[in-house]
């Protein structure tokens, strides 16, 4: 290979390296957190000295989005009651953060999915802005705009995140295959504004943009989401001695996976609430 052969591929090789770094770099600089580390056992509030968010990179699993299908009266979100004192926590986390779509806080013991989650009138807000409502492309962990958070009186409660690859928001559900993971991890805690609330795992399993038939937040009937729920249960690659009845609540968690070859892109958890 003569000089100049060598001399051009190298600097081929130069200005990819360089390329791939600058990319890294405007990367990091567009991305923010809103990372607060795992509360207590006795679930205290974290004072607001500990709510620093971390430094991690935080960069999408791929670049298929969250795909949420708009709705009716999407932007026409419930009014927060008056009446009821909300916890400190939740006060802590609306100050901390100048937000007050704070709505709670998503905690799975021993994994990273440990943040705070805001709720607002639509389902595409929250995907491309932070927890400060600043464009991100990693987006909130939201709460599905149907949802009554404040009375918890729905058949189920949805929570989306993004998968991204530094391990933070919903990244480590994708962990949850694995028989052994899932069965040391059978535990959801979910502070709302106004209780603590604890979630048993029952189902996990991946699927794709085009089922979308988890994401209801309540049932016309008993009967029909009784059937929803073995459904769900049947679909779950690891079994459970979790009886659901027709009186149950139940609290889902979707994010974004890729798995070409299987054609899988979700995947989704499920507890239901047992205190």
């Amino acid at each position: 290979m003569s000089s100049r052969k060598v001399f051009r591929f190298m600097l081929v090789v130069f200005v990819c390296i360089f390329v791939t770094a600058v990319g890294f770099f405007i990367n990091d600089q567009y991305i923010q957190r809103d990372f607060v580390p795992p509360p207590e056992v006795a679930r205290e509030p974290i004072p607001p000295q500990t709510m620093t968010p971390r430094p991690e990179r935080e960069v999408l699993a791929h670049s298929v989005p969250i795909e949420i299908p708009h709705r009716e009266n999407e932007d026409e979100a419930e009014p927060l009651p008056p009446e009821r004192e909300l916890l400190p926590r939740v006060i802590q986390l609306r100050e901390y953060f100048d937000n007050p779509d704070v709505v709670g806080y998503l905690y799975v013991p021993d994994t990273n999915i440990s943040y705070p989650i805001v709720q607002t009138g639509n389902n595409e807000f929250y995907l491309y802005h932070d927890i400060r409502k600043q464009a991100c492309r990693g987006g909130a962990m939201f709460m599905d705009y149907e949802n009554n958070i404040h009375d918890l009186l729905d058949d189920s409660t949805l929570i989306f995140g993004h998968n991204n690859r530094d391990g933070s928001k919903l990244h480590d559900l994708r962990y949850f295959h694995r028989e052994q993971y899932f069965r040391d991890r059978r535990y959801i805690m979910l502070t709302t504004p106004y209780e603590e609330t604890v979630w048993e795992v029952f189902s996990f399993f991946p699927t794709t943009t085009q089922e979308r038939d988890y994401m209801i937040t309540n049932f016309p009937s008993k009967d029909e989401f009784y059937d929803f729920l073995l459904y769900m249960q049947s679909r779950s690659l690891h079994t459970t001695d979790v009886v659901l009845t027709t009186d149950c609540q139940i609290i889902i968690l979707s994010t974004c996976a890729v798995n070409n070859r299987a054609r899988i892109n979700r995947y989704i958890l499920l507890g239901r609430l047992v205190r």
